[in-house]
C-alpha cells in the first residue's frame, strides 16, 4: 500500500530533529538581530552630490559635467531643479553649477537655519565653495519674511546679504514677524 510503519524511536528522533532545526533557525534569526542592533548608526553623507536627469555626459578632461532634462542636483544642504546644467570642478565638490530652466530653482538650508532660502529665475549660477548664488531673468528669492524680485540678484548665502538690479526695477518686501 505504500505505507511505512515507523517505530516509536524513529518518530521521536524525527520530532527531535524537527525541533533542533527550528531552534537553529531561531538562533540564527535572533543572532542576526543582535548583530544588526550592534551596528553603528548610518552617517549622513555630507560630501556627496546626487544628480538625476534624462541625459548626462562628462568632458574628456573630467573637469566639466553636463546634464539635461528633468534635472535634480542635490548636495548636503541644497537642492537645484532645472532643465539644463553645466557643472565645473569635481562632482563631489563642484566649483560652479550653472543651470537654466523654466524656471531654474534652488533651495538652500544651512545647518541651524529655521528658514531655507528659495530662489528661482531663468538662469541660476551657484558657487558652493563661495556660498554665492546669482539669479538672472525674472529672478526671485524668498527667505523667511523677506522677498526680493529683480532681473538680476546676487545673494551671499553665508552673510544673508544681496545685491540686486539691472535695467528693471528691484522690489524688496519684508514682513514683520
Amino acid at each position: 500500500m505504500g505505507w511505512q510503519l515507523r517505530t516509536y524511536d524513529e518518530q521521536r528522533r524525527g520530532t527531535a530533529q524537527s525541533w533542533l532545526l527550528r531552534g537553529l533557525g531561531l538562533f540564527f534569526l535572533y543572532s542576526q538581530t543582535i548583530i544588526a542592533a550592534e551596528l553603528p548608526p548610518l552617517k549622513a553623507l555630507t560630501d556627496v552630490v546626487f544628480i538625476t536627469a534624462h541625459q548626462a555626459w562628462q568632458a574628456s578632461n573630467g573637469a566639466e559635467f553636463a546634464a539635461r532634462g528633468a534635472l535634480l542636483i542635490r548636495g548636503a544642504d541644497w537642492e537645484i531643479r532645472a532643465e539644463n546644467a553645466r557643472i565645473t570642478g569635481r562632482l563631489r565638490d563642484p566649483d560652479t553649477i550653472h543651470v537654466s530652466g523654466a524656471p531654474a530653482r534652488i533651495v538652500y538650508r544651512r545647518a541651524g537655519d529655521d528658514e531655507p532660502l528659495e530662489g528661482q529665475s531663468a538662469m541660476l549660477e551657484f558657487r558652493p565653495r563661495n556660498d554665492t548664488v546669482e539669479l538672472e531673468g525674472e529672478a526671485r528669492i524668498i527667505k523667511g519674511q523677506q522677498s526680493i524680485s529683480s532681473e538680476v540678484i546676487k545673494y551671499l548665502l553665508e552673510r544673508d546679504t544681496f545685491a540686486a538690479g539691472s535695467t528693471g526695477r528691484v522690489r524688496v518686501v519684508t514682513t514683520p514677524r
